[in-house]
């Protein structure tokens, strides 16, 4: 029998949903396999160079053959052999894995199917690396009838999206691994970094910055929010906020400044401000509510970051890029940069526009001022 059109389209909304909220993947294999009539499904992930086999999400599947599969039968599976010559997003059924003559003869099917009455139906492959692989996994009884036809109709109607789905997936991953790495970057600068989008709201904060603010020495961050001791350094680190908001909405030319805070036991801190452009790589620190301004805290009495640190961590420059921004800094001019590395000038032109749009400046001398206020004390 085939699925109503109303269960389809609620199944596929949970599928498209599911890889920006991980926790919908149990219900979309729930559903999908009451769709198809079938007992169970799963995500496994296998290992096979450090012996790891195991079940990541399951519906329909026994706890206990959940355990015992990771701790003895993911070792002898023989549908995996197979398995791994199959291409990422390809479906393939048990029976072509593994034909039951050969899997009946197997200790996997003596000791563990047969015990909790299942058997692999169907896969997809989700990852597919040398040294690990994912896969989606659907299951049927082992003592029923094998899927009908219309079965498998619908899985094949499925599968396009089901191969989206995961492609976005992917894509979603390969953002929170960039925007790890970013992060780490920034919590080894010297400088604090604080990220906010354009309701004030701090959606990144470096461990040097919570240093700050749990030393409880000029600055805190209450309700996501950055704040000042102090009522006049308050009302000055909030303008600083706002104009570099405003900078970033394109309602404010001028630069954004500078302001210090005062500190408890003396001495003050010195924050900057910039705004974000969208091509700027700390936007991606958070896929949902994103970053436009970014403020750096320096210590005076700590060693401040070099500037090629930051353009490397918070800009994300490349080599040739971050050393024309460090020579205009220096007051060399486009030609004398390019004579001095031995390139065209129409070659610094590009890694010019380039900087301007990581930085979200438009000019040279705007460029120069926000390195100015990023490296002073």
């Amino acid at each position: 029998m085939q699925p109503s059109a109303e269960s389809l389209s609620k199944l596929l909304l949970t599928l498209y949903a599911a890889p920006l909220q991980p926790d919908l993947w149990s219900k979309f294999l729930t559903d999908f396999a009451a769709i198809l009539g079938l007992p169970g499904a799963a995500v496994l992930h296998q290992n096979p160079a450090k012996e790891k086999y195991g079940f990541s999400i399951a519906c329909g599947i026994d706890p206990a053959a959940q355990l015992s599969y990771s701790e003895y039968f993911g070792r002898i599976d023989p549908f995996r052999p197979r398995f791994l010559e199959k291409q990422e997003g390809e479906l393939c059924f048990g029976e072509e894995l593994c034909p039951s003559s050969v899997l009946h003869k197997t200790e996997l099917y003596g000791d563990y199917l047969c015990k909790h009455d299942f058997t692999l139906y169907c896969a997809v492959a989700t990852i597919k690396r040398a040294e690990a692989s994912e896969f989606i996994s659907i299951y049927r009884g082992l003592q029923s009838k094998y899927p009908k036809a219309e079965t498998v109709a619908t899985i094949k109607m499925i599968l396009p999206h089901l191969r989206a789905a995961l492609q976005l997936r992917s894509q979603v991953c390969e953002i929170d691994n960039s925007a790890k790495d970013y992060a780490e970057a920034l919590d080894s600068l010297n400088a604090g970094v604080v990220l906010v989008n354009d309701r004030r709201e701090c959606i990144f904060v470096s461990r040097k910055v919570e240093k700050m603010c749990s030393a409880n020495d000029g600055l805190y961050i209450r309700n996501s929010r950055l704040g000042a001791e102090s009522p006049a350094d308050h009302q000055a680190l909030c303008s600083l906020i706002n104009r570099a908001i405003a900078l970033a909405a394109g309602k404010l030319t001028r630069p954004c400044g500078m302001v210090s805070i005062a500190r408890r036991n003396g001495g003050s801190l010195k924050i900057s401000a910039t705004s974000l452009s969208p091509e700027a790589p700390l936007v991606q620190l958070a896929t949902s509510r994103r970053a436009i301004a970014a403020l750096f805290i320096r210590d005076p009495d700590d060693d401040g970051a070099s500037l090629a640190q930051i353009l490397t961590a918070t800009y994300a420059l490349t080599g040739a890029e971050r050393r024309l921004a460090i020579q205009l800094f220096d007051g060399y001019s486009l030609a004398q940069a390019a004579e001095r590395h031995s390139v065209s000038l129409e070659t610094v032109r590009v890694q010019l526009k380039a900087i301007f749009s990581k930085t979200a400046t438009r000019r040279q001398s705007e460029l120069v001022g926000l390195l100015s206020r990023v490296i002073a004390n």
